[in-house]
């Protein structure tokens, strides 16, 4: 099948949903286990799979996604080397040797931070925290090479990815607190400039129309916010930067890569926000960096969620179903991203609970939303390595990085503040070739005993051979195969053997079973299903 046949069949898919969000109580088969797996994390192993199988989906849920107040993955050694060294600001009038080389030193210290996500997401079991926190990452977008000239200090893009991490399952208003006193969005969006004589309102858009509610209807001119909303809330968020560089004039001492207050730059007059919002004026006693923060980041947030609750709910419902779901919803979908709406606001705003609402329901488990959705790089660069227990950076440090970004999802580096477009996007006629070319590297790169050893993670790999053949079939591909495709796939996995002469050779390392299982992947891994999860 050719890329433009795999999407006009995508396309086609039907959208009419007829399952609801109530909570789905059967086992999990497989197939659904595979399922659930696939979209809360980069592809599961084997033994993930066999993990939940059985389990109802709140019980499959509550491991996979656990607390939300796990320990967070440690830098490597290497990371701490440089996680709170500041640098002189590159753009300042430095000698062009020394401006080059802290720039250098910037790149070499992003490369080596999305290495160490990306490595995350391999190597992690349960709890799934890595996909939600990219998801949080695609909303909240921040760029590292922003506003043409200037390279945000990799420090701070840690901290944000430390952020993003840590609240993954948090209410979404406490999320909204947390990123907008996040230093590297303060660079990212000039709220470091910003004073009393000259709000930058550029933060208070984005807040408002990307990361919180939408602008609005625009077919009807029905908008969510005012330029008076963006003037008035932007006035209330001058005075704070970051400690972003050496010798930055004004910065705490001791507090590289915070947040700080400069009282002078703060504007202490009252604000009016939307219909009903007021922030009071505040004295000079009260200009202080806990009481703004509490009094007027923390209140404009609470003005935003308390006027625009379920606007603010159907944005997020909205952005949660194209990114785990299916990325092309349309209106069938719309009921249910009202009904998910209404469960969020009603529930304060915990992504927690939404998920959980979201993914232990029939909705979630109908066929209507198995297997259509398009990989995206790291979902596919990373579900190989995963899949097949082999990495890109064996030997060769940093080709993983190199193969998400060459599949055009560079993380930390989205084309704008707007972030990834997805879904058909992925698949192009520069970067499906792509796909298939590190498909079969990857194969290439399994031995025969490899290739065994992974075939011999599945239930009944040496007893029943059309068992075997059904859940690997589901592993590699998440759509029901027609049944000559079947047919196809086995003839190729028995080369020619026998099946009780092949479930006997398995165990013996047999090479012709490994020829077969070889031979098995090549097809499976060229085929446009491959691309979906």
């Amino acid at each position: 099948m050719k890329r433009r046949d795999l999407l006009i069949k995508l396309k086609g898919k039907d959208e009419t949903q007829s399952a609801s969000l109530n909570e789905r109580t059967s086992s999990l088969t497989y197939s659904e286990a595979l399922h659930l797996l696939r979209r809360v994390s980069f592809h599961p192993t084997p033994e993930q799979v066999l993990q939940i199988v059985g389990k109802t989906p709140v019980e499959a849920y509550e491991l996979i996604v656990g607390t939300g107040s796990e320990q967070m993955p440690a830098p490597t050694q290497s990371m701490n080397s440089w996680l709170n060294v500041l640098e002189e600001n590159p753009l300042e009038n430095l000698p062009q040797d020394i401006k080059s080389e802290i720039e250098g030193r910037h790149r070499t210290h992003y490369f080596e931070l999305i290495n160490w996500w990306l490595d995350n997401m391999r190597s992690e079991t349960f709890p799934s925290m890595e996909k939600f926190t990219l998801f949080l990452h695609s909303i909240w977008s921040i760029e590292f090479t922003y506003d043409t000239l200037a390279l945000l200090p990799p420090p701070l893009l840690y901290r944000n990815n430390d952020t993003l991490r840590k609240n993954r399952l948090s209410d979404y208003n406490k999320i909204a607190e947390a990123v907008s006193q996040d230093g590297a969005m303060i660079m990212y969006q000039s709220l470091f400039y910003s004073g009393k004589s000259a709000p930058n309102e550029n933060y208070m858009r984005e807040l408002m129309e990307l990361f919180t509610m939408g602008i609005g209807d625009l077919e009807t001119g029905s908008t969510n916010y005012t330029e008076g909303d963006i003037r008035e809330g932007a006035r209330g968020l001058t005075g704070w930067r970051t400690v972003a560089y050496l010798g930055q004039n004004g910065a705490p001492a001791n507090r590289p890569f915070e947040t700080f207050f400069v009282k002078a730059q703060h504007d202490t007059g009252g604000k009016k926000i939307m219909q009903f919002g007021q922030i009071a004026p505040i004295t000079d006693d009260e200009n202080t960096e806990d009481l703004v923060r509490t009094k007027e980041v923390n209140g404009l947030i609470d003005i935003l969620f308390s006027e625009k609750g379920l606007t603010i709910s159907r944005f997020i419902c909205e952005k949660i179903l194209r990114f785990f779901v299916y990325s092309d919803p349309g209106a069938d979908n719309m009921p249910i991203i009202n009904e998910l709406a209404q469960f969020m606001q009603s529930n304060n705003y915990n992504l927690k609970k939404v998920y959980k609402k979201l993914f232990t329901s029939e909705y979630f488990f109908s066929d209507e939303v198995r297997g259509c959705q398009i990989k995206t790089p790291p979902e596919f660069i990373i579900g190989l390595e995963r899949m097949f227990g082999v990495d890109f950076d064996s030997g060769q440090q940093g080709k993983t990085l190199t193969s998400v970004s060459e599949l055009e999802q560079i993380l930390y580096d989205p084309p704008n503040v707007g972030s990834w477009k997805a879904y058909r996007t992925w698949l192009s006629t520069t970067t499906y070739p792509i796909r298939i070319k590190y498909s079969k590297e990857m194969l290439t790169r399994l031995s025969d005993t490899q290739l065994i050893n992974l075939v011999k993670k599945f239930p009944d790999y040496n007893s029943n051979f059309t068992n075997l053949l059904s859940n690997l079939t589901l592993y590699f591909l998440p759509v029901s195969l027609s049944q000559p495709r079947l047919d196809t796939l086995k003839q190729l996995l028995q080369n020619g053997m026998q099946e009780s002469e092949w479930l006997s050779g398995i165990s013996s390392n047999n090479a012709s079973v490994a020829q077969g299982i070889r031979q098995y992947l090549e097809r499976i891994i060229v085929s446009p299903d491959f691309q979906l999860c």
